[in-house]
């Protein structure tokens, strides 16, 4: 599903790539952990997938399909296949939980027609059907966490990025979301999760595969 062809990406002023002739190949329906130091490149590959930054040299694969080559008009039409859930929660504070979704079923099918009934099913799924009239400063962190992941998978996506989404919860909420990405696994969905909390996802999660970013990990990949 996902192939990095020895993938070059050095940030303009920067003496040091990121990633220095990057291999690796993902399978269509793997959950992929990665991990490795603050500035090791978990952020910077997840970028480079949504094509909000691309390499410096090299070519990413999704799906057959070179990514570089999708042309700008095309680039909102690739991303709506993909799920992202950030460490902030980038929901709207003055919006319920229900209408955090609805705006985000609007931009990504363009339309509210049967919006209703995928939110519903979505906040079902998740165990947040409770929550639908809630405002997000009446709702904890963990839960907020849940609605970013259930904003993510409102468009049925096959491939699920998350960034460190367990970074700012305590212990029992990093739990229950990483029991939620291994359920939406489950459902078929490509995983790519960067995180420090591979402790957590080793408790919660079933079926798993690490690719470490530590350069020390990555000498003879290339």
């Amino acid at each position: 599903m996902i192939r990095f062809d020895d993938v070059t990406k050095k940030y303009e002023g920067q003496k040091r790539a990121v990633f220095s002739h990057f291999n690796e190949k993902i399978e269509e329906g793997e959950f992929i952990a990665l991990t490795g130091e603050s500035g090791s490149g978990k952020t910077t590959l997840l970028k480079m997938l949504l094509r909000m930054t691309e390499p410096t040299q090299g070519r990413i694969y999704v799906k057959g399909e070179e990514i570089g080559r999708i042309r700008n008009r095309r680039v909102p039409h690739y991303r709506r296949g993909i799920g992202v859930v950030f460490q902030d929660f980038m929901l709207f504070q003055d919006r319920s939980v229900y209408d955090n979704l609805l705006l985000a079923y609007r931009i990504t099918n363009g339309k509210e027609r049967g919006s209703e009934k995928r939110i519903g099913d979505v906040l079902t799924f998740l165990g947040l059907d409770r929550l639908y009239k809630r405002m997000p400063s009446q709702i904890s962190g963990g839960e907020q966490q849940k609605v970013c992941l259930a904003r993510a998978i409102l468009n049925h996506p096959r491939l699920l990025l998350a960034d460190e989404p367990t970074g700012n919860l305590d212990p029992d909420a990093s739990a229950e979301v990483m029991q939620l990405f291994e359920l939406i696994h489950r459902q078929g969905v490509t995983v790519v999760l960067a995180t420090h909390d591979i402790d957590t996802l080793h408790r919660e999660a079933k079926s798993f595969r690490t690719v470490s970013l530590d350069r020390s990990a990555r000498k003879g990949k290339a």
